[in-house]
C-alpha cells in the first residue's frame, strides 16, 4: 500500500525502496534507449533535408513529442521516493510547472505549440543536450562495468590461487576464460629464452595460477621407482589413484620401475597397467633403487616433452605438474625444483624443509635436459650434474604443500 506524503519509512521497508529504484532504473534504461534510436532517426531526416533554423513542418509533432516522453520519463523516474530530493529532480518540478503553465495556455490558444517549435530552434537545441547526456551516461556505465569486472576477476584470480580452491569447477572454469591475463604471463611450449639473468628465480601459486597457455601444452613423462618390501601392496592404490587425480592440462604419463627380482611389485605394477598411461618396466641392477633405473624410466618416458621424478613415498598434492610446468615455461628454464616441502612424521604432525633429504624430489626438466643433467640417488660425496645445478638452469616454485613426504610409506 501506498504511504502518505511525509510519513517516515521504517527499516523494514527499505528493501522495497531499492527493489522499486532498481525497476525504475531498468525502465528508465530502456526508455532512453528507444529515444536514442528515434532522435537519431530525426537526426538523419534533418540532415537529409538540410540545416534550418526553423524545423520542417512535417517533423513538428514527432519533436513535440520526444520532447513529451522525455518530461515523462523524468516524472516517472522522480516519483520514486528515493530519488525525490534530487537536484534533477528538484529542477525537473520548476521545469514540470512552466510546462504545466505552458500547456494551459496552448489549450486556449491554437497554434501556440506549433510556434514555439519554430522559434530559434529550442528543440534542437534540448534533442542535442539530451543526446550529450546520453552518451555522458553511456560512457560512465561501460567505465563502470569495465572497472566492477577487474575487480571482479582480481578477486576471483586471489581466491583460485589458493590450491585449495583451484581444483573447484567454479575457478576452473574462471581460470579457463579469463581475459584479464597480461601478455608476460603467456605460456608457450617449447618456452622463450630466459627471461632476466639472475641467478635465482622463485615464482609462487599467485602468478602460476594467473598465467596461460597458448598454443601447445606440453606432455609429461613421470618416473617412479617401486621400493621392496611388504607395504607395497598396501599404497599401491593409493599412490596410482594420486597420479590419475592430477589436474594437470596437458598429456601425461606414469612409469612405475620395480626391481627384476621383485615378483610381488611385479604383480601390483603390471595389474595397473595399460601400457600408455602407465607402464610397467623392470630393472636389473644389483642396487635398487639407482641411478641406472631411474635412467632406465625416464627412457621409456623418452617421448613426452618433460620429465618429472615421482616418489612413491610422497604424496603429490593434484596441482603439482600444473605449477611446476608452468613454472618452466613462465621462466624459460629447463628445469624445476620445488623451494620447499612438507614432511609429516610418524606423530602426524608436519614439518616444511628447504633443504637435506627429498631436496631434488621433486625435480622436473625439458626432456633434453633431464637425459644429460638426471642422475638422481648418488651416494655423498659422488660428484654429479643434478647435485651441482648451475643456479640459471633452474626455476624455484616457493610451495611446500606441493609434495608431502609421509614416514609411514615404505
Amino acid at each position: 500500500k501506498d504511504r502518505p506524503p511525509g510519513s517516515s519509512s521504517s527499516s523494514s521497508k527499505k528493501p522495497a525502496v531499492v527493489a522499486n529504484a532498481a525497476l525504475h532504473a531498468t525502465t528508465w534504461s530502456v526508455e532512453l534507449e528507444a529515444l536514442q534510436q528515434r532522435i537519431e532517426a530525426r537526426q538523419g531526416q534533418q540532415h537529409q533535408i538540410g540545416k534550418h533554423d526553423i524545423l520542417p513542418g512535417e517533423l513538428e509533432d514527432d519533436g513535440h513529442h520526444l520532447l513529451n516522453r522525455i518530461v515523462a520519463l523524468n516524472k516517472q523516474l522522480c516519483e520514486d521516493p528515493g530519488r525525490r530530493r534530487l537536484p534533477s529532480c528538484a529542477q525537473f518540478r520548476a521545469e514540470s510547472a512552466v510546462a504545466a503553465s505552458s500547456s494551459k495556455v496552448d489549450a486556449s490558444e491554437p497554434g501556440t505549440a506549433g510556434k514555439r517549435l519554430r522559434g530559434g530552434g529550442n528543440v534542437a537545441k534540448a534533442l542535442q543536450e539530451h543526446e550529450k547526456q546520453v552518451h555522458h551516461l553511456q560512457d560512465s556505465h561501460r567505465q563502470w562495468e569495465e572497472a566492477f569486472s577487474a575487480k571482479v576477476a582480481a578477486q576471483m584470480r586471489d581466491m583460485c590461487s589458493d590450491l585449495r580452491h583451484r581444483s573447484h569447477g567454479h575457478c576452473r572454469d574462471f581460470l579457463e576464460h579469463d581475459i584479464h591475463v597480461p601478455d608476460h604471463l603467456a605460456l608457450q611450449w617449447p618456452p622463450k629464452d630466459a627471461r632476466g639473468a639472475s641467478p635465482v628465480v622463485v615464482v609462487n601459486r599467485s602468478v602460476l595460477v594467473s598465467a596461460r597457455w597458448s598454443g601447445r601444452i606440453p606432455s609429461v613423462g613421470c618416473v617412479a621407482l617401486v621400493p621392496q618390501g611388504s607395504q607395497v601392496e598396501r599404497w599401491m592404490d593409493s599412490f596410482v589413484d594420486n597420479f590419475r587425480h592430477q589436474h594437470y592440462e596437458g598429456g601425461k604419463s606414469l612409469v612405475l620401475v620395480y626391481h627384476h627380482t621383485d615378483h610381488r611389485a611385479a604383480k601390483l605394477a603390471k595389474e595397473r597397467a595399460d601400457g600408455v598411461f602407465i607402464k610397467a618396466v623392470y630393472a636389473q641392477d644389483v642396487e635398487f633403487p639407482s641411478t641406472a633405473a631411474a635412467r632406465f624410466g625416464m627412457w621409456h618416458a623418452r617421448d613426452a616433452d618433460i620429465i618429472a621424478r615421482w616418489d612413491f613415498e610422497a604424496w603429490h598434492h593434484p596441482e603439482r605438474l600444473n605449477m611446476q610446468v608452468r613454472a618452466l615455461a613462465l621462466a624459460g628454464r629447463p628445469a624445476s625444483l620445488l623451494a620447499r616441502w612438507t614432511v609429516l612424521n610418524s606423530t602426524g604432525s608436519k614439518n616444511t624443509m628447504e633443504a637435506g633429504a627429498h631436496w631434488d624430489g621433486s625435480l622436473a626438466g625439458e626432456g633434453g635436459w633431464m637425459q644429460k643433467s638426471w642422475h638422481p640417488f648418488l651416494q655423498e660425496g659422488e660428484e654429479g650434474v643434478v647435485g651441482w645445478h648451475a643456479l640459471q638452469d633452474v626455476v624455484s616454485v616457493d610451495e611446500p604443500g606441493l609434495l608431502v613426504y609421509d614416514s609411514l610409506r615404505p
